[in-house]
């Protein structure tokens, strides 16, 4: 069988597949290492072990049932008295400290299911792919073994492994065959991926069929089995994001930013109850930790597309700035130019904060307690206000600047790249078609390209990739004495740069058909792109059941989260302002009442009313500033994990896009609401006095 695969073109050596399998095999996942390292064995119970061994054989985890369990249960023995030291301080500290270890507990536990179910997903995606390629292969070579081996060098998913063991399985002489290999897997991908076992089973036929036009249909036929069956399962995911996802952003996001506009009075109230520390803590720490890792299991299960840019070849975001001859680390520079822009508000924090240790510490609490009550009333009156929440909002504009400044060196020219890349991919099959045409009327591959430009000429679509690409090629084959194939792929060929591993195995099984005769490359190119166009409409389809998703989404991230967060941070100060007028009242009228009823009745309301245990506004400034950030970093993750999965040049290209928008529109709305304000404390103030 060696050397009836050597006498086929395109197909990779079988010590590439050899190595594959022996790498594979000694390479561990993190969750496989910490399963290996856990020191103490317990037996899973019954209940959870024919589950836990479903899962771990769906995802293909190189762990044993009780070595996942073990792990499970060692963990909670591990963090349960770490975290438990810090929850005895109060009830706060409890419901904060101790939700740590059952976080960590339940998500190891569903682990194995969990990742068994994106590698379900993320093989239907990868299906897709694989059939593509072996229409490819096909097209040209119909042989069966010949596609599959092919499609297993070309794909690097769940599936794509599993059909290099497959290969490998069979040279290795543990199966006799292809067929009887790929019926020994099929058992876990039916599981996976029905449609794509069928598309297999019925892609057999073709080395049994002589006629090329039944060929070409038995092709079609498997193709549509897995599209359509691949569209249905996606829809249904769609469908099952919508409410989650909206759910998840208005209770995890929305929400807790509206309630920020009552701690200043629940602190005043509750003072021993509310501390600054468990809001800055939970609102900047332990809430965005909550939703990234329910978003991510979300997003790991998104209904997914057809792009076929394989992560090993994804356009990549620029490391370093390039000023003449030097090179400069982008995040480096951002976090030191972020510092400096910071500088003012870090000198008025450290001033509030040395000022609260230095009395806590030299003077007895009620006299500490009196000193600061008297600066707070003198920092909250409207002559410092604005001064202290501008110098605060330097905090906020240096951290927005670091990922601002980061994010667009490192993603503004790999995007505009990434988005050349898409439309090449989606214009691709257009282009396929055009060249069939040509090459159906059995000319020179010279004389095809040029038809294929003038017929996008004549359709006025010169500004397509499709056009210039074809334009390259066409220059290149009439005025350089190079073939085709050196053109394409020899040193500095045209599809060296660009990263789509889809355009670069279709080309070169393309160019393998020219070289045979003009006819086969007709039919190839046919075959091609129709598969293409209807990958394209399910494609279409797919992103037609999550717009209301990604749409709410950018209005959320883009309007409503710089909007509510600028009115909560606002009314924080507006609330205090208030609050501190209220204090001079009473303190007016115990002065001015003799009587002994009233004046105590005053003194207890004025006693309640304690505007030293207030939080600062400047500090309640500096916590919705900071949540507003992360919230517009996790809706944007959100929405491009949707719209195209973990791509980091089109997440940090839009996440520094809205964050621009959203800081502007947060200072604005926050300023004006404080300054608008001043007026009508003034009366008040004026009135009162």
């Amino acid at each position: 069988m060696e050397i009836l695969w050597r006498s086929y073109e395109h197909l990779p050596s079988i010590e590439y597949f050899q190595k594959f399998v022996e790498k594979e095999e000694k390479t561990y996942s993190f969750y496989e290492k910490l399963c290996k390292m856990v020191p103490i064995k317990i037996s899973c119970p019954k209940n959870i072990r024919k589950s836990l061994e479903q899962a771990i054989w769906l995802s293909g985890l190189k762990v044993s049932v009780d070595e996942a369990y073990s792990l499970t249960i060692f963990s909670l023995l591990v963090t349960l008295p770490i975290f438990l030291i810090p929850s005895l301080l109060d009830l706060p500290s409890s419901l904060i400290f101790l939700s740590f270890p059952l976080i960590i507990f339940f998500h190891l536990l569903t682990y194995p299911k969990f990742y068994s179910e994106v590698i379900r997903i993320r093989a239907a995606n990868e299906a897709a792919s694989i059939v593509l390629y072996m229409v490819s292969y096909l097209s040209l070579n119909p042989v069966y073994d010949a596609a599959i081996v092919y499609a297993a060098s070309r794909c690097h998913g769940p599936l794509g492994n599993d059909m290099k063991k497959v290969v490998w399985s069979v040279f290795s002489g543990k199966y006799t065959n292809m067929k009887e290999a790929l019926s020994a897997f099929s058992k876990k991908w039916l599981l996976w991926n029905e449609e794509f076992v069928n598309a297999l089973t019925t892609m057999q036929l073709i080395e049994i069929v002589p006629s090329l036009d039944r060929r070409n249909e038995i092709l079609q036929v498997a193709t549509e089995r897995l599209l359509k069956g691949n569209y249905r399962k996606m829809e249904k995911y769609a469908e099952d994001l919508r409410m989650p996802s909206l759910l998840l952003l208005f209770f995890g996001i929305m929400l807790p930013l509206m309630g920020l506009v009552a701690f200043p009075l629940i602190s005043i109230f509750l003072s021993g109850a509310v501390k600054p520390f468990y809001i800055a803590f939970g609102y900047t720490i332990l809430l965005p930790l909550v939703l990234f890792w329910l978003l991510y299991r979300i997003l790991a299960k998104r209904p997914g597309g057809y792009s076929h840019t394989e992560k090993i070849e994804e356009v990549q975001p620029n490391k370093y700035i390039k000023i003449g001859n030097l090179q400069l680390p982008i995040f480096p520079l951002a976090i030191l130019l972020g510092v400096l822009i910071m500088f003012p508000g870090l000198i008025h924090y450290a001033e509030l904060f040395s000022y609260y240790n230095y009395i806590s510490s030299n003077y007895s609490p009620s006299k500490a307690a009196e000193l600061w009550r008297e600066f707070s009333l003198s920092s909250y009156s409207q002559e410092r206000m604005l001064v202290d929440t501008f110098k605060a909002m330097f905090v906020i504009w240096g951290l927005s600047f670091i990922i601002i400044f980061s994010y667009f060196f490192r993603s503004a020219k790999p995007f505009q790249f990434d988005q050349y890349i898409r439309k090449l991919e989606k214009d691709f099959e257009y282009g396929l078609f055009e060249l069939h045409s040509a090459l159906q009327q059995n000319v020179p591959i010279e004389i095809a390209l040029d038809k294929v430009k003038k017929q996008y000429e004549r359709i006025n679509k010169t500004d397509s990739p499709m056009y210039h690409f074809f334009n390259q090629l066409y220059e290149k084959l009439v005025k350089e004495a190079r073939s085709l194939e050196n053109i394409l792929f020899g040193e500095k060929g045209l599809l060296l740069q660009i990263p789509s591993s889809m355009i670069k195995n279709v080309m070169s099984i393309i160019t393998s058909a020219i070289s045979k005769s003009a006819s086969i490359a007709s039919s190839v190119t046919k075959n091609i792109s129709y598969y293409l166009g209807r990958l394209s409409e399910i494609e279409d389809l797919i992103r037609k059941t999550t717009i209301e998703v990604t749409s709410n989404l950018e209005m959320q991230g883009k309007l409503i989260a710089p909007f509510m967060a600028a009115i909560v941070a606002s009314s924080a100060v507006i609330v205090i302002q208030l609050l501190q007028g209220v204090t001079y009242i009473l303190k007016s009228f115990q002065q001015l009442q003799g009587g002994a009823v009233i004046g105590e009745t005053f003194a207890d309301v004025f006693e309640l009313l304690k505007i030293e245990e207030v939080m600062p506004p400047t500090l309640m400034e500096l916590i919705v500033g900071i949540y507003f950030v992360e919230s517009v970093l996790i809706i944007c993750y959100f929405y491009v994990g949707i719209a195209r999965g973990f791509n980091k040049v089109h997440r940090e290209y839009l996440t520094y896009k809205w964050l621009l928008s959203g800081i502007f529109l947060f200072s604005m709305i926050f300023f004006a609401v404080v300054w608008l304000f001043q007026p009508i404390y003034n009366q008040i103030a004026g009135r009162l006095g």
